[in-house]
């Protein structure tokens, strides 16, 4: 149990810090409520798991030793945050209401493209199949039980969709203070500008 209990103990501090996931999150509770935003978390939680079983299985080894499957990749992923910024700064700019009570004529986005949306910023995040290849030998040796990697897998995704879902529902609460324009205004443009960041930051990574 030693290195599972120590392997928790560091994805729980890699869990909380903010990343793509968080704002995905973040902005679909806000604009849509709680409900759908949990749908968001779970398609983190799944992108989490897939690339955790990827790992296990070495597929994920290849961002490791292929400069070419790295670099794409980290484009794909770089683009889709890019895309999710300017929507959120088109919205900022437009004035676009951000809770669901103040945008009864924007169409509420639906469960299935949130948790699509969730997949996507997890499995375009080149940074997750690092932090799992580079975490697994940690922790698994060839002495390791056969169960203690998918344990490790398992645990993770549990802990990424209970920490975000946290989220959701916060998100949710601070929604009933942010039904005004201006305020709708400074979070599309704030989180907006984190998606242009967090993208443009992922597009110069280097292998």
């Amino acid at each position: 149990m030693d290195p599972f209990t120590s392997f928790l103990a560091v994805a729980a501090l890699a869990v909380v810090v903010p990343g793509p996931d968080t704002f995905v999150v973040l902005r679909t509770s806000l604009s849509d409520g709680a409900r759908v935003g949990t749908w968001a978390a779970a398609g983190s939680a799944v992108g989490n798991l897939v690339w955790g079983a990827a790992t296990v299985l070495g597929v994920a080894a290849l961002l490791h030793t292929s400069a070419t499957a790295f670099s794409a990749l980290k484009l794909l992923g770089a683009a889709y945050l890019l895309v999710l910024g300017v929507q959120a700064l088109r919205a900022a700019v437009r004035g676009d209401a951000l809770t669901q009570e103040g945008a009864a004529e924007r169409p509420q986005t639906s469960a299935a493209t949130a948790f699509r949306r969730g997949v996507a910023s997890d499995l375009l995040n080149v940074k997750v199949g690092l932090f799992w290849t580079a975490l697994v030998p940690q922790f698994v040796s060839a002495d390791s039980s056969a169960m203690l990697a998918p344990a490790m897998v398992l645990a993770m995704g549990s802990m990424v969709f209970a920490w975000l879902t946290a989220y959701a529902y916060g998100a949710a609460r601070l929604s009933q203070a942010l039904r005004r324009r201006r305020s709708a205004r400074a979070v599309n443009g704030t989180v907006g500008a984190v998606f242009m960041a967090l993208g443009g930051r992922l597009a110069l990574a280097s292998h």
